[in-house]
C-alpha cells in the first residue's frame, strides 16, 4: 500500500536523521536477489523526527548518495514515518471501489486530525465480512499524511534528479520485510500469525503489529537510538562513534558476553548501568503501547517481537526486552527474504547490519516483479 504510485524495481530509500540507507532488489517472490546496498551519513540539521528540515541540503546529499551507490537507475521508493502520518482502521458497509473512495474522502475528517485539504489520503480494504445483522461490511485501512511534509521529500528528490515511484509508510515496509508470506491456499484451522516490530532509529521509533501480514496497529514511540549514545557521550566523555561501539560491543548484561579484551571491567560495569537505565525507559514505552493495542477489540495477542533499526544492534537488548515484556524478542533479519546477494557487499557485512536494512528492504520489495 503506497501513498503515491508504483514503479518497476525501484531503490528503497530509508532517509533518517543520521543516514540514508538504500537497497535495490530484483526477481520474483520467493526468489528475490539483492542487487545493491549503500549507506551515506547525513549531517545534523537536515532531518528532524522523521521530517525534512532542509530540502536543498537533502537534495545535495541524495545526489552524492546516488553517485556513490552506483545502483541501477534513479527511480526510488521513499518511506515516511513520523507524527504527521496517521493510520486508522475503520469499518464501512460493503460497496464498490469508486463508491468506497468517495465515502472515505467524505468521512475521513472524522478519523484523522489533519484537515482533508492538507492531507494525502490512501486506503486499502483488508477484510470483508457479514455483520450481526447479516449486512456485508468492510474493514478498511486508512492512511493520511500531511501534504506539506510529503512535499518536502518530493522537493528534495526532484532537486536531486530522482524519480519517486512511490511513497509508503515505514511501518508497512517493516511488515513487508519481515512478515512470513501467507499461503495462497489456506488449509483452514490455522491460527492467525501475529507479527510485532519495533524499529529504533535516530529519527523516531515505530511499533507496528500485523496479523497475517495486515497491519492492525501502528504507533510512534517517544524514544530514539540517540538516547543511548547521548548518555554514553556525557558519562564516558567520548565521541558519538565511540559510544556506538560501546553499544554494540558492551551493551547490556545478558547471554552475549561483552568485549572484555578491549574494555576493562570498570568501563563495562559503567556502560551496563548507563544503558540499563535507558533500556528500561524504552521497555516501558513498548509495554504501554502493547497494552493499549491489546485493549482493542480487534487485537490478536502479540507474543513475538522483532527489533530493527540502529538501536537493535545494542548488545543483549533483545534478551533484556524479552525478560521485561515476558514475550519472545529477537533481532529482525530482512535478508531472509532474499535468496542471493548480488550487491558486491560481503555477506558478513550485510549480516552485521541486517536490522538496519529492514525499512529499505521493505520499500525495495514493494511492487518488485
Amino acid at each position: 500500500m503506497a501513498l503515491l504510485g508504483a514503479g518497476q524495481a525501484p531503490i528503497g530509500l530509508d532517509i533518517g536523521k543520521s543516514s540514508i540507507v538504500g537497497v535495490q532488489v530484483s526477481g520474483r517472490s520467493p526468489n528475490f536477489v539483492l542487487k545493491g546496498y549503500a549507506e551515506r551519513a547525513l549531517p545534523e540539521g537536515i532531518m528532524f523526527e522523521g521530517e525534512v528540515v532542509d530540502p536543498v541540503a537533502l537534495a545535495n546529499e541524495l545526489k552524492a548518495f546516488m553517485k556513490d551507490a552506483r545502483m541501477k537507475g534513479k527511480v526510488v521508493n521513499l518511506g515516511v514515518g513520523n507524527q504527521k502520518v496517521i493510520v486508522r482502521q475503520i469499518e464501512v458497509p460493503e460497496m464498490g471501489e469508486e463508491e468506497l473512495r468517495g465515502a472515505i474522502e467524505f468521512q475521513a475528517q472524522d478519523y484523522i486530525p489533519i484537515p482533508i485539504e492538507e492531507a494525502v489520503l490512501d486506503f486499502q480494504v483488508v477484510n470483508r465480512y457479514a455483520g450481526d445483522d447479516g449486512v456485508g461490511k468492510q474493514q478498511v485501512l486508512l492512511v493520511a499524511a500531511q501534504k506539506d511534509m510529503v512535499n518536502k521529500f518530493l522537493e528534495a528528490a526532484d532537486k536531486a534528479g530522482i524519480k519517486v515511484a512511490g511513497i509508503d509508510v515505514n511501518a508497512f515496509a517493516l511488515i513487508r520485510a519481515l512478515a512470513t508470506p501467507v499461503a495462497f491456499i489456506d488449509q483452514g484451522g490455522q491460527a492467525a500469525r501475529t507479527l510485532g516490530v519495533v524499529n529504533i532509529s535516530s529519527a523516531v521509533s515505530t511499533l507496528v503489529v500485523a496479523v497475517d501480514g495486515v497491519p492492525k496497529f501502528t504507533r510512534i514511540i517517544n524514544f530514539t537510538n540517540d538516547a543511548f549514545t547521548r548518555l554514553l557521550v556525557e558519562r564516558q566523555g567520548i565521541l558519538p562513534e565511540d559510544a556506538l561501539a560501546l553499544m554494540e560491543r558492551v551493551g547490556l548484561p545478558g547471554p552475549v558476553a561483552p568485549d572484555s579484551a578491549t574494555y576493562n571491567p570498570v568501563t563495562i560495569d559503567e556502560v551496563h548501568a548507563s544503558l540499563g537505565s535507558v533500556a528500561e525507559e524504552l521497555a516501558e514505552e513498548i509495554r504501554r503501547s502493547l497494552d493499549y493495542y491489546q485493549s482493542q477489540d480487534y487485537a490478536a495477542y502479540a507474543d513475538h517481537l522483532y527489533l530493527t533499526g540502529r538501536g537493535a544492534l545494542l548488545l543483549n537488548l533483545d534478551s533484556y526486552l524479552s525478560e521485561f515484556l515476558g514475550i519472545r524478542v529477537e533481532r529482525g533479519n530482512p535478508l531472509l527474504k532474499l535468496v542471493q546477494n548480488g550487491s558486491g557487499v560481503p555477506d558478513e557485512v550485510l549480516a552485521s547490519l541486517a536490522p538496519c536494512l529492514a525499512i529499505a528492504v521493505g520499500l525495495a520489495l514493494d511492487e518488485v516483479d
